[in-house]
């Protein structure tokens, strides 16, 4: 994958002088890679700067948060409302700008689904351990991508409520083709006013997600402009961030 983000910017102007991180790794060549018509080797889920292709065919080239398919688990930001009942837990994540989902876990001692079966944000079978419910996570699918993880991403997750305004959770995260041994991340989550919270946050992202329709026009109209012979190949520009490296200890920059 990396080879191939790699080639896309192989034509870009920005990589000449290669002072961009995303130009790292490229000899720049002034002409489009023949991989530039090829469909990605693997789906480009990350959001990451160095992640990105540098193309804008589809919405599929885009990364997750341009695309309102943000909050992959695990999840470290945002608010959270927890609802329990004796057979579930409902989580919903709020991903900022309006936008979030309902994660229901059901407690239960039922087996995971089959291994066929994958889902975006795996598949949750949550236990009681005293007064923590412990939940375990397995079943994503190939297209799902946490810091190099796809398809082998397990995850256990411990949520224990300290007292009666903090609630810590606890997940170790694991994939022996991604780390040499599983990792652990604690978070205190400090519980808020309900009053300000009570009213639903309805996901609305891609109602009026006019960034992605006008990303999307632009670079139909280079493509245009492009075999009209009035514009440069589209493959020359940059469609993804491509800032110049900075020196972050000057404040100027």
């Amino acid at each position: 994958m990396q080879a191939y983000r790699v080639a896309l910017m192989e034509a870009a102007e920005v990589c000449k002088m290669g002072n961009t991180p995303v130009c790292a790794g490229v000899t720049f060549r002034g002409r489009r890679s023949p991989r530039y018509a090829e469909a990605p080797p693997r789906y480009p889920a990350g959001n990451g700067l160095l992640e990105r292709i540098n193309r804008s065919d589809g919405p599929e080239d885009r990364g997750r948060d341009e695309r309102c398919l943000g909050g992959s688990l695990p999840d470290f930001g945002g608010y959270r409302r927890i609802v329990q009942s004796p057979t579930a837990v409902a989580l919903y994540y709020d991903l900022f700008q309006g936008q979030g989902y309902q994660r229901v876990i059901p407690i239960k001692t039922a087996p995971h689904v089959p291994s066929q079966m994958r889902q975006w944000r795996g598949d949750s079978r949550a236990r009681w351990e005293g007064d923590t419910l412990v939940v375990d996570v397995t079943n994503f699918t190939p297209k799902t991508e946490y810091r190099g993880s796809r398809e082998n991403l397990h995850l256990v997750e411990r949520w224990t409520r300290v007292n009666a305004n903090t609630l810590e959770y606890v997940v170790t995260i694991a994939d022996p083709t991604t780390w040499t041994r599983p990792w652990t991340v604690k978070q205190e989550m400090t519980r808020q006013d309900e009053r300000p919270n009570r009213i639903y946050y309805e996901p609305r992202c891609h109602e009026g997600n006019y960034g992605m329709t006008a990303l999307l026009a632009g670079a139909r109209a280079d493509d245009k402009a492009f075999r009209e012979r009035r514009g440069s190949d589209p493959a020359t520009k940059c469609y993804v961030p491509c800032l110049p490296q900075v020196d972050v200890e000057d404040p100027v920059q």
